[in-house]
């Protein structure tokens, strides 16, 4: 049985682990940490949650009460840099409850996604708080990176956009002399993505009747994903250009480049690379975000005319993009099947 502490519980990310831990039928007991709700229920911050999850937030976790764990977890879900701040005072923490070793940690920041120090501060504008603890952690693209996700007990969560325009390139590197060099990305994304703090990229009024482009170029998860095409030796170079459009969750990103490689052959490369990967579901025109949202599922499209080709994804910014890729990620370092808790379809229309 599982005994799971979250970190920053109060936010969205915080929430749908939440939602999901409440149903995964191996969760024993679930401990959620906010100093800004200490004391209140989980149903003040999460309203959705009321009479699911009848636990209130606390300020701190007395870490030996996991000490008989059979399967002692944390989810940490704060701020990109908060919580590689609080990590080498929680190692000593983990280490006087005699729980350093077998407590599996998954972090849904950005802090240890990259194993260089001056690529992270490239990236996230800021040097990293714990440099040292780096190479700890393992990159948890579940379908690509599973062997190693369960050998290890530090998993670095990817990010939304990362997640789907790698789920979206990586099959291309099968394509051989037709592997494009280099691909051109648009991507969109929901509201949700900017985190339950508002601010004026998020508010209603600016954001439901408009669409623009922002960090054009030099998103933050460029590097991420730049990392991982390295490591499966996916010699492709591409441009992101992410947009924020008027909807709360989601992920759309359209892959376009030059290829010489027709439709079905750029579909087989896909359908081997997701032949057993139950979150990846290959459709035949576009994917659509009204059916993934609310679901850990990533939905994939293929296409090639006339020298060019293009692959559409679509995903839940919250769920494959965040908190359920973090679960499925905990149930391969746990051994158990990959679906646990998570098999659950979008709510379409």
């Amino acid at each position: 049985m599982i005994d799971v502490v979250i970190l920053g519980a109060s936010g969205y990310g915080g929430g749908e682990l939440l939602r999901l831990l409440c149903q995964h039928p191996q969760v024993r007991s679930i401990a959620a940490l906010s100093r800004q709700y200490a004391g209140k229920p989980i149903h003040a911050a999460h309203p959705h949650l009321r009479g699911l999850v009848p636990l209130s937030f606390v300020a701190e976790y007395d870490w030996t009460e996991l000490r008989n764990s059979d399967s002692p977890v944390v989810f940490a879900a704060m701020p990109h840099g908060e919580f590689a701040r609080q990590y080498a005072a929680l190692e000593e923490a983990w280490a006087e409850a005699r729980l350093l070793d077998r407590i599996a940690v998954i972090d849904l920041s950005g802090d240890f996604r990259l194993k260089d120090a001056a690529a992270f501060e490239a990236a996230y504008g800021f040097a990293h708080p714990c440099p040292q603890a780096l190479e700890q952690f393992t990159y948890g693209l579940s379908e690509w990176n599973g062997a190693a996700i369960a050998a290890s007990r530090r998993i670095a969560n990817p990010g939304c956009f990362a997640t789907a325009v790698q789920l979206g390139l990586l099959p291309l590197k099968a394509l051989d002399l037709a592997c494009p060099s280099w691909v051109a990305i648009s991507a969109i994304t929901g509201s949700s993505g900017s985190g339950a703090s508002a601010s004026e990229t998020t508010h209603h009024p600016t954001r439901a009747q408009d669409f623009r482009a922002y960090k054009v170029l030099q998103h933050q998860h460029e590097s991420e994903i730049r990392c991982s095409l390295q490591a499966h030796g996916a010699n492709i170079d591409f441009a992101l250009v992410p947009h924020s459009a008027p909807l709360v969750r989601g992920i759309f990103a359209t892959l376009t480049f030059p290829s010489t490689a027709t439709s079905g052959e750029i579909r087989v490369a896909f359908d081997s690379a997701y032949r057993e990967a139950f979150f990846v579901r290959m459709v035949d025109s576009t994917p659509r975000i009204a059916a993934v949202a609310g679901s850990n599922f990533t939905d994939i499209a293929v296409g090639a005319r006339n020298g060019n080709a293009t692959v559409l994804v679509a995903l839940d910014n919250l769920l494959k993009g965040m908190a359920g890729q973090a679960v499925q990620n905990l149930n391969l370092v746990l051994g158990i099947d990959a679906t646990t808790g998570l098999r659950a379809a979008a709510a379409f229309p």
